[in-house]
């Protein structure tokens, strides 16, 4: 499925050109968009309110909230609203009454999933279809940047017309989304054999740490949990500040860094997060832009990608650590797709968490 990931984004970007431009007219003069989902899917939408946060200074206001807090506490939905929710299947229960309880409050609602006629249809005015076909695996991968480039596509759309300088940032977006299938293609050949001989070299460690900024701070959260699902070990995604707040002491020899560094306004706290990391003994891998030897040369590892727009990183730099995650678990003796399902007592668990038919 992660060699999947360019085919996909090429479907998602040729399927919902058009359909978008009609629904971002029907919505271009709102200003607050909510972007809700759960687990790997609310993810893409955090990805996608970067991207709309481009905005700002045309007054858009891009939140992004998980469905069950979304519901619960308070947010001011109302008919000015825009709520996008996304969901793999289509049937994700909270995403789903989310998606309700925007409707209900006069919000404009749009579906964002893989597969036509679902639930989410019916709580959305309009649903997109992400992908290119079934994610095979437990593990979504490849639906996690789809969602996300029907989220840039939107993005796109309500940044155009806003002002000049966010229809020019809106311009620089678009050329940037076609270029993704071929770009990550690239990082599928260049990095996967890096990351197989680094999920070797770690293969005893049991706490990996994922820092990043901005636009990288979803694919913190999504990278960790990829660990998490496959390998059933200790994994976190923090904010790059965050993680210097506190939880680096946690770190010593059985942790691994993965820094999330391209070039960013945050680039001097990812050498501070290095230094630091490997004062105390943990392990760095690094990614990074081409040429970035700042980074490169006081990491143990860094893997070099090329350098893009920093609010599209995040689609190049996820296909590394997809790949990390996957070697990672075969290394193990595990298997990277089923989570742990076949084993009697954690289905049972997964029933109570989502009963059948909604998830």
């Amino acid at each position: 499925m992660i060699f999947e990931i360019p085919q996909a984004i090429r479907e998602t970007l040729d399927r919902n050109r058009e359909r978008i431009q009609a629904i971002s007219n029907k919505i271009k003069n709102k200003h607050r968009f909510y972007f809700t989902g759960c687990g790997t899917a609310y993810f893409a939408a955090m990805l996608g309110s970067q991207l709309l946060s481009l905005g700002e200074n045309a007054g858009i206001q891009s939140i992004s909230v998980p469905a069950l807090e979304f519901i619960n506490y308070g947010y001011p939905v109302d008919a000015e609203s825009v709520t996008l929710g996304i969901s793999h299947s289509g049937i994700t229960k909270t995403t789903v009454d989310a998606l309700h309880h925007a409707k209900a409050k006069g919000a404009f609602s749009i579906g964002i999933t893989h597969f036509q006629n679902r639930p989410i249809s019916q709580a959305a005015h309009e649903t997109l279809i992400a992908g290119n076909s079934l994610d095979k695996s437990r593990c979504h991968t490849k639906c996690y940047v789809a969602g996300a480039t029907v989220c840039g596509l939107v993005a796109v759309d309500l940044l155009r017309g806003r002002s000049k300088t966010t229809s020019k940032r809106a311009q620089e977006i678009e050329d940037r989304l076609n270029e993704l299938p071929r770009m990550t293609e690239q990082a599928l050949r260049t990095t996967d054999d890096i990351c197989e001989r680094l999920a070797e070299k770690h293969v005893t460690k049991n706490r990996f740490y994922f820092a990043g900024t901005g636009p990288n701070v979803p694919n913190t959260h999504e990278a960790a949990l990829k660990f998490m699902e496959t390998s059933y070990i200790l994994a976190q995604g923090f904010e790059t500040e965050q993680l210097l707040h506190g939880p680096w002491v946690s770190l010593d020899e059985n942790s691994v860094v993965v820094a999330l560094a391209p070039g960013s306004s945050g680039h001097q706290r990812h050498v501070d997060l290095v230094k630091a990391a490997r004062t105390v003994g943990a392990s760095v891998i690094s990614i990074v832009d081409q040429g970035d030897q700042a980074v490169r040369s006081i990491s143990d590892d860094a893997i070099e990608l090329p350098s893009v727009d920093e609010y599209l990183s995040p689609f190049i730099n996820i296909i590394p650590l997809y790949l990390f995650a996957y070697y990672s678990c075969v290394k193990r003796g595990l298997n990277p797709d089923h989570l742990r399902y076949p084993t009697p007592k954690y289905w049972q668990a997964r029933n109570i968490i989502f009963p059948p038919g909604t998830h």
